[in-house]
């Protein structure tokens, strides 16, 4: 049910892993008798289980990972609410099961499908409709660097799997800028995420006037293929 409300993130990564494992693995057998192909069996099997490993993430763990963080957060039932490259609603569609208007969550993506299986504006909305919470989210198009919304708006401020898509530092600096910027003084921003950029997220909190309140790795429901390539939460409170 997840995989077809919501899509596979990063589809291309464990179609590559799997070919490649695959691929790696024939070529080993069929040249078994010929020199040692231990390192590209190792290699091979390997790859199959990051494939794997990286559905289990995209089918469940990362669910796992959003139900903890909203226990985590516990959002005032009417708080205004802003989701951060949404996609088709995975974690937005959770925060809304949590308020009551005039609560709302608003979501904002630029919708591409690379990052994200079959990811669009129309999706998202029929995800938001079938789950009957449409009353209280709002889907908007726009840029994670530059955010339409005004200084000081939301109560709370979260994205998930999204500002690794953006490859530039100093674009992504400012994408997490953008996001203290609406935030409310005394409101709460979490980033969960992947790739090797914690430090750099912790940096832009402190040099923007936000206390750090969390900053850990999110284990086996976060991994995308392996331990190498990890999830991780940072979380804040804007001073």
């Amino acid at each position: 049910m997840n995989v077809k409300r919501f899509g596979i993130d990063a589809p291309l990564l464990p179609l590559v892993y799997l070919v490649g494992g695959v691929w790696l693995l024939i070529y080993g057998y069929l040249n078994r008798m010929n020199y040692s192909v231990v390192v590209e069996m190792v290699l091979g099997a390997m790859m199959v289980i990051g494939a794997g490993i990286a559905l289990h993430t995209t089918m469940r763990g990362k669910y796992r990972l959003f139900d903890q963080l909203i226990q985590q957060l516990a959002i005032d039932p009417h708080a205004q609410v802003l989701d951060v490259g949404c996609g088709r609603g995975a974690l937005l569609t959770r925060v809304a099961q949590q308020l009551v208007k005039p609560g709302k969550v608003t979501g904002i993506d630029l919708w591409r499908s690379r990052d994200q299986s079959n990811n669009g504006v129309k999706q998202a909305q029929r995800n938001l409709d079938d789950l009957n919470v449409a009353d209280r989210t709002e889907l908007v198009t726009g840029d994670m660097a530059e955010l339409p919304f005004d200084d000081n708006q939301f109560d709370v401020v979260t994205t998930s799997f999204a500002f690794h898509n953006i490859k530039r530092f100093k674009r992504r600096n400012q994408a997490v800028e953008e996001a203290i910027r609406v935030l409310k003084p005394g409101g709460t921003i979490a980033i969960i995420d992947t790739g090797h950029c914690s430090m750099q997220y912790q940096d832009v909190f402190l040099a923007n006037h936000v206390q750090i309140t969390e900053s850990k790795k999110l284990g086996i429901n976060g991994w995308w293929s392996g331990p190498w390539m990890g999830s991780y939460l940072v979380r804040g409170v804007k001073q």
